[in-house]
């Protein structure tokens, strides 16, 4: 009981802690009814078209748009309370506590004497019942916090006072007030009506308060007569949930005497005690003064789901002893019994079959194409829960883009719960949510012969951590074969020798040690001398340097601030370093070059070790991983350097996908988030970097946060730029990438811009995104707008902008309404002579509220109204330097 005890303490205090700070995080509960408030609704739109003489479909990225859940506070109070009682008596009536909001709220209690009745009641409290047994816990209390969805048993206690008469009343008004003011039931009236006769109570309790199905657990009734006058018949009846099966034969008894369920078999004297359609009957004879006792049988739990069972028992006594008066109806306590939630998941290829464990196969594809695979993720837990998706054995070629898309395969999967991953967002006991994987393999990759690939994509269950499932898929990529090698080697130690030759078993080949100061450059560099070597057709080779062998996500190791490439100045050691370089010399058949690696290390940091990897990949051929004729190869090195300190939990997203034509340029909406409750401040600075040559990238705050660049935003390099200097507790701001393409023929090409958030002391990078920008004839751009319409009217209360919105419920209790609107742009003298679509979906927690709206459109589609899922705007062709609209709008169905 003292670790019980200890635990409710710890409890309260973090639930209290949690309100005093708003963080109003969610606890899990047997019931999910209500979305949880400070949930964001995270949605982008998708463009598809095809090129002008070309089979694959391109897909455009809108930004994205966020709508926050507004916290909804109410409760409900029962029951109000009519007891027979003597004077002198403490008399005990219960409640039940509700939290039926979406959102953590404390409760204050009052319980008070009424005028207008008899008499007044002394020493009123109130009580905490935790174990549902009519019974106080504890001592009095006049506050408590509930989670959303919870409930409490709560027990107002007072006594009678000995000046009392018969048939006099005294009523209690017992208040319960929300911090934040919920709506809902507040006030229960309790009645106490005082007799010279007798006073009965009974009280229910079961053995196991948190169970699971199938348990056998045993229900007690507790029966007591409070006065000095016995009573005539007394009548209990216990009609048993449906989620409890009453147990014949199992050791039923009164006050430990065996009682036979069986009617009108022989029972005690004094006992006539039957079960009928799982309805509990037990009539006493007679009931002693100032005595008590019990009944006891054995239910069990017939109930999957997790839920809360409750149970009462109606009570009729004769009072007097008197068949000529009428009986006294009285109800005991409200007795509780929880099915103890279960987190279970299971991640296949079945959408039939929940235990089905099969390999996911795929379509072979060729070189730099795609790879779809079907997936289901299903709850086989008992209670509503939400499951995060990442990948896992992951044997697919370096730079392989993989992601999770909702069923239509283009809407990516976003992080609904704030987290930082990709997830199914809630799903429903014994439900399954089809999701797909696809597999985008880099252009610059191809084998020899046919090559199959797996990757394990897990379904991790956000109510337990440690409950995951994992699938194997797998996709084949087939031959290409292209003559040309690349070897990669540090130079003077030839270690590396062998495309595809990474690393050292595992090892780094080569660990150079760097000391760093507070001075920027003394100490704070070190230098790889690489040495490039090529067989085969000529070329040109990209260099590069990341911190895993996963180029297609471009990160620094932690303490490195940046790396750059030159020349030697001697062509034989990097003692004298010649002209910075990004990709090397034209190679001929047999030629090589030495490139000198600088790497510069941030000052102020611990011991530690970092690896440190770097990459050649050839700016005109396909590459493969054999040692034929691969066109890219990789070497692993390391540092020893100071390690980095930790800092505020950031966030930065999302990362975006788009196009460009030559000379054009692109924009790209992000957020920037502080989730913590201290400001960030400090030499922070925006690192951003393109992994081509022929792109330039400038970071801007959006001023007016409306989601392009205009003539006032600012050019952003560090923390200090934004207006206050620093980024506030709990700020977001809005950033825009501007992605400039400075070539006039580099069709087909693509680039990664890496934005990242770094210590400028440390080198930790705090938050990063990484936007793809392809470059095509055809320069389209897709961005997407949102505004509340606060009584779904249809028409937009505010002004259409990417800043986050908060939405919550009408006066009429129904959800409020979102219209969106994306803009499809053309802003290059080239139109696009090919079908554009439209495609969005409905995001979670809405249903469709306005039907999609494209006067350009040829056709569009979308659900039916009140229905969720994906709405599509067709376009004939997009002419050069036009705008193309489409809109719909979404009502806010959670509570």
């Amino acid at each position: 009981m003292n670790s019980l005890n200890r635990f409710e303490k710890i409890r309260t205090q973090i639930i209290v802690w949690a309100i005093f700070v708003f963080s109003l995080l969610l606890i899990p509960q047997m019931s999910f009814a209500a979305t949880s408030s400070q949930q964001i609704i995270s949605n982008m739109a998708i463009g598809e078209y095809t090129e002008e003489g070309s089979s694959v479909i391109q897909v455009s990225r809108s930004n994205l748009v966020q709508t926050t859940v507004l916290p909804v506070y109410s409760m409900n109070l029962s029951e109000n309370n009519t007891k027979t009682v003597v004077s002198g008596q403490t008399v005990y009536f219960n409640h039940t506590l509700t939290n039926t909001g979406n959102a953590v709220d404390q409760y204050t209690f009052s319980a008070s004497n009424t005028t207008g009745d008899h008499y007044d009641f002394t020493n009123l409290s109130v009580f905490l019942d935790k174990d549902n047994d009519g019974v106080p816990d504890g001592k009095a209390i006049t506050s408590y916090p509930l989670a959303s969805g919870e409930s409490i048993g709560l027990i107002v206690a007072a006594n009678v006072p000995t000046s009392a008469t018969v048939s006099q009343k005294g009523i209690i008004n017992f208040n319960v007030n929300s911090l934040n003011n919920a709506s809902g039931t507040k006030l229960n009236v309790d009645t106490a009506t005082l007799t010279n006769q007798s006073a009965f109570v009974v009280r229910k309790k079961f053995s196991q308060t948190t169970v699971a199905n199938g348990d056998v657990i045993t229900v007690r009734l507790d029966y007591q007569n409070l006065s000095s006058t016995a009573t005539g018949i007394v009548t209990l009846t216990d009609t048993l949930d449906a989620g409890l099966i009453y147990q014949s034969n199992s050791g039923e008894n009164w006050n430990g005497v065996t009682v036979n369920p069986s009617e009108g078999n022989n029972d005690p004297v004094g006992m006539n005690y039957s079960v009928k359609s799982n309805v509990v009957t037990a009539v006493l004879s007679s009931v002693p003064a100032n005595t008590s006792g019990y009944i006891e049988f054995k239910v069990k739990i017939n109930q999957i789901n997790a839920v809360s069972i409750n149970n009462t028992v109606n009570v009729q006594y004769d009072h007097d002893n008197n068949t000529a008066t009428v009986n006294i109806t009285d109800v005991s306590n409200t007795a509780v019994v929880n099915v103890a939630p279960i987190y279970a998941v299971k991640i296949n290829g079945s959408m039939s079959d929940s235990s089905k464990t099969n390999t996911v196969m795929a379509t072979p594809t060729t070189q730099g194409g795609e790879i779809t695979l079907n997936n289901y993720v299903w709850n086989i837990g008992n209670t509503t829960d939400r499951f995060n998706l990442t990948f896992t054995a992951n044997t697919f070629p370096v730079g392989s883009q993989l992601e999770f898309y909702r069923i239509d395969g283009v809407t990516p999967l976003l992080d609904t719960n704030g987290d930082g991953i990709a997830d199914t967002g809630s799903l429903l006991s014994g439900t399954y949510l089809p999701i797909i994987v696809k597999v985008r393999l880099p252009s610059s990759y191809a084998v020899t012969a046919d090559t199959t690939f797996e990757v394990s994509p897990q379904a991790q269950s956000v109510g337990d951590i440690t409950k995951k499932s994992t699938i194997k898929n797998e996709g084949t990529l087939t031959a290409i074969t292209k003559g040309q090698l690349v070897d990669l080697v540090n130079s003077p130690e030839n270690t590396g020798i062998g495309n595809g030759n990474i690393d050292n078993s595992g090892m780094p080949w080569k660990n150079l040690t760097v000391t760093t100061s507070v001075n920027a450059v003394a100490g704070g560099q070190v230098i790889f001398p690489l040495n490039v070597v090529h067989t085969g057709f000529g070329t040109e080779y990209l260099l590069s340097a990341n911190s895993s062998s996963d180029f297609s996500r471009l990160t620094l190791p932690n303490g490195v601030s940046k790396v750059r490439f030159y020349e030697s100045k001697n062509s034989e050691n990097c003692t004298t370093l010649g002209t910075e370089i990004g990709k090397t010399r034209y190679l001929n058949d047999g030629d090589n070059q030495l490139v000198c690696a600088v790497v510069a290390i941030n000052p102020l940091n611990e011991n530690t070790t970092v690896p440190i990897y770097f990459r050649v990949l050839s700016t005109s051929f396909v590459s493969g991983n054999n040692t034929s004729n691969p066109s890219q190869d990789m070497i692993k090195n390391a540092m020893t350097i100071q390690s980095v300190n930790t800092t505020a939990q950031i966030e930065l997203m999302p990362s975006v996908r788009g196009q460009v034509s030559p000379l054009g340029t692109v924009i790209y909406s992000h957020f920037l988030k502080n989730n913590t409750a201290t400001d960030l401040v400090g030499n922070y600075s925006f690192v951003i970097s393109n992994d081509q040559n022929a792109f330039q990238s400038t970071l801007f705050y959006d001023v007016n946060k409306n989601g392009v660049y205009d003539e006032g935003d600012l050019t952003i390099r560090t923390l200090n730029d934004l207006p206050d200097g620093k980024l506030s507790a709990h700020q977001q701001v809005n950033l825009l990438l501007q992605v400039k393409n400075l070539a006039t023929n580099n069709i087909t090409q693509s680039n990664n811009t890496l934005v990242a958030l770094s210590s400028s002391n440390s080198g930790q990078v705090l938050a990063s995104v990484t936007d793809v920008t392809f470059v095509y004839q055809t320069q389209l751009n897709l961005s997407k707008l949102q505004a509340r319409d606060f009584n779904c009217d249809g028409t937009a209360d505010e002004a259409y902008s990417n800043t986050p919105l908060s939405i919550g419920q009408q006066d009429n209790g129904q959800g409020q309404c979102v219209l969106y609107k994306i803009t499809l742009t053309n802003p290059s003298a080239t139109g696009l002579e090919t079908i554009f679509t439209f495609r969005d979906i409905t995001p979670a927690y809405t249903v469709l509220f306005q039907s999609p709206s494209c006067t350009a459109c040829n056709a569009v589609t979308a659900p039916a109204l009140g229905s969720t899922g994906v709405v599509t705007g067709t376009l004939n062709r997009v002419a050069a330097r036009q705008s193309y609209d489409f809109s719909f709008g979404v009502r806010y169905v959670g509570q």
